[in-house]
């Protein structure tokens, strides 16, 4: 009997070990996402602001 058990918790253990590996590599994953959307992000907005930037340029300069 507690030879029984003692193999059945190593199972458990080692599926529970593989499973946190498992969600290790997703988290990650999910990290390097997130990271490359802000980077996306961050590009689009400076070149919005760039955008704005100039057409407000050729607005001001339409009107001299």
């Amino acid at each position: 009997m507690d030879r029984e058990r003692y193999e059945d918790n190593a199972y458990w253990r080692k599926r529970y070990l593989e499973l946190c590996y498992e969600l290790g590599e997703i988290i990650n994953e999910q990290q390097d996402k997130i990271i490359s959307l802000t980077n996306e992000n961050r590009r689009l907005k400076r070149e919005n602001w760039r955008s704005e930037e100039h057409t407000s340029e050729l607005q001001s300069h339409s009107f001299i």
